[in-house]
């Protein structure tokens, strides 16, 4: 069966199975009735199209034919009743051809909407009357214009108010589920609309009721009973809808219809416009209809009020945002580029000197942000005498990476220059408390390390103690007080120390971040967890100590983010070239 069969099938029955017993309980003139029947064809019609309209133009024809009309009667009647059904659907469509921002689906969900209906009921109930009024007097059944006609416009026009309002919310909100899967249920301004709709039936209905009660005795004449009681029905709708229509209007226009609009733009705002960006062009809109609701003087107005102001800090937050971020990447970017070449200022090659069997040395510098200010270094001063230093800066990120890189720079160059291990700290010192305006300051272990002669002198400038273990014995830390930092203060004095060391010795030289890091009851990891740590191990190759110390950090933090810079070297004397003095 097809749909448009279905649908023309079904009102016929529908109008058929209703007609049928009020035709034969309350009869009015042996051709007509009390007909709740008369409400389906402009309701199917309406909401259902032709088909709707056609079916029911056919129950009533079967009807008539079961009745026992004359033959004239029943076909006269079925174009009358298809008119009846038809009309309805007729103006409809001619409200949308005008108006392009109407729904295909005929809603009453709103008072315009009521109006119409209304109307469009009105106008096609007097329609009918006039139809089966002439049919009426052309069987010399009863004058065109008489009590006889004004029943049937009565009867039409409160049964398409009474049944038909029900009917037409029931049918639209099922046509809306049917076609748009995104369908969420009546509005606020249609629950108000159909709130009083259905009032005012409920209310229409009491009266009839009532009415036919009291006058189904009183009055013999059923012409006059019907017509007495339709009368105080429609008198009870009007005046109802009357009041109806004017509290809708002034709710759609200052409550129901500024809230969903504000709701509306809510969810697409923050949807973004069914999944895209939401712009700023749009962000200025909402705040333009906004202002607009935001003039109404009650709690619509002040709602209004809030999300426009709300919308427009957001949109300036957003752009806000959109910068600071744009910055941040800018940053990011220079600042991860800014790592790179920090990195390759350090040696990072390892074995750094392949050809040099005497001794193995490793180093590791992992920075708390993008870029540190810990360093080491380790280079030649001539054929025998390696250099190597570790230091930390007094601070973290770029000042203390571009302090880092004036260090650094200098204590290589005096270095180089053939100072010894304090001159060049004494130099250096003076040279970075020139226009040291920040206050910044470093500490650093300065080490001579002579491979002939295996002695090993160096500075400490305020730097944590180095740890030494022998060839034959554990880690233990390396003897000798620390001087001041550099850059703290000019013309200080660095005292320099001297040791001996054999093959198998190591020296692990490290930074404060590695002492100093911290677990979640924010205990420090600590010198004595460092010595303890390294004696489990204490000849692992010199290529693991340093995984092996973060890893025990690591364990020790639980997760606690790094605070501080981490830098670690090592070295292992292997043997002796040659014997010699420095």
């Amino acid at each position: 069966m097809t749909k448009k069969l279905r649908d023309t099938l079904l009102p016929a029955v529908l109008f058929f199975t209703v007609t049928m017993p009020f035709r034969s309980l309350f009869s009015v003139l042996g051709l007509t009735e009390m007909r709740p029947a008369s409400a389906l064809p402009p309701v199917l019609g309406l909401m259902a199209g032709i088909p709707g309209a056609l079916g029911c133009a056919i129950g009533n024809f079967i009807a008539d034919m079961v009745s026992g009309y004359d033959l004239l009667i029943c076909i006269l009647g079925f174009p009358a009743q298809l008119i009846y059904g038809i009309l309805p659907l007729l103006i409809w469509k001619l409200i949308r051809w005008r108006s392009a921002d109407e729904p295909a689906v005929f809603r009453l969900n709103n008072a315009k909407n009521v109006i119409r209906y209304i109307l469009i009921i009105f106008v096609n109930s007097v329609i009918m009357a006039v139809l089966l009024g002439a049919i009426m007097q052309g069987f010399a059944i009863s004058p065109l214009l008489s009590t006889a006609t004004l029943m049937m416009f009565l009867n039409n026009f409160v049964f398409c108010m009474v049944l038909g309002i029900p009917a037409v919310i029931f049918l639209s909100i099922k046509k809306s589920k049917a076609g748009n899967g995104n369908y969420k249920g009546l509005s606020l301004n249609e629950r108000l609309v159909l709130v009083f709709l259905l009032a005012g039936v409920i209310s229409a209905g009491m009266i009839g009721v009532f009415a036919y009660t009291e006058l189904h005795g009183i009055i013999a004449d059923p012409l006059a009973m019907w017509n007495r009681i339709y009368f105080y029905m429609a008198a009870n709708l009007f005046i109802f809808d009357l009041i109806a229509i004017a509290v809708l209007r002034y709710a759609e226009k200052r409550v129901t219809i500024p809230i969903e609009s504000i709701a509306d733009m809510v969810e697409h705002y923050v949807s973004g416009g069914g999944g895209t960006a939401v712009g700023k062009k749009d962000g200025a809109l909402i705040a333009a209809a906004c202002e607009k609701f935001g003039e109404i003087r009650n709690e619509t107005g002040v709602l209004a009020g809030a999300f426009r102001t709300m919308v427009l800090d957001l949109e300036s937050y957003i752009d806000h945002l959109t910068a600071v971020t744009a910055e941040k990447e800018r940053i990011g970017a220079e600042l991860s580029v800014a790592a790179k070449i920090q990195a390759s200022m350090l040696p990072c090659v390892f074995p750094p000197f392949p050809a040099r069997e005497e001794f193995d040395i490793y180093a590791s510098m992992l920075p708390a942000k993008e870029v540190g200010g810990d360093f080491y270094d380790f280079f030649f001063i001539d054929e025998n005498i390696l250099a190597i230093v570790i230091a930390d800066v007094s601070d973290k990120g770029v000042p203390a990476a571009l302090f880092m890189v004036i260090a650094k720079t200098l204590i290589k160059n005096n270095a180089c220059a053939g100072l010894s291990p304090e001159a060049v700290f004494e130099t250096v010192n003076n040279m970075l408390c020139e226009n040291n305006e920040e206050g910044m300051f470093v500490t650093a272990i300065l080490g001579y390390m002579d491979i002939r002669a295996g002695r090993f002198a160096f500075v400490n400038a305020g730097h944590n103690p180095p740890l030494l273990k022998r060839a034959d014995g554990q880690f233990d830390w390396l003897k000798g007080k620390a001087d001041f930092v550099l850059a703290g203060l000019e013309n200080m004095t660095y005292r320099r120390h001297d040791m001996a060391l054999r093959p198998g010795d190591t020296l692990l030289l490290y930074t404060d971040g590695i002492i100093e890091a911290v677990n979640p009851a924010s205990e420090l990891f600590g010198e004595t967890r460092l010595l303890e740590a390294m004696n489990r191990n204490p000849d692992l190759p010199l290529h693991e100590i340093t995984v092996f110390i973060k890893r025990e950090i690591d364990k020790f933090a639980q997760g606690t983010q790094q605070a501080d810079d981490m830098t670690m070297l090592a070295v292992r004397i292997n043997k002796r070239k040659e014997l010699g003095v420095i």
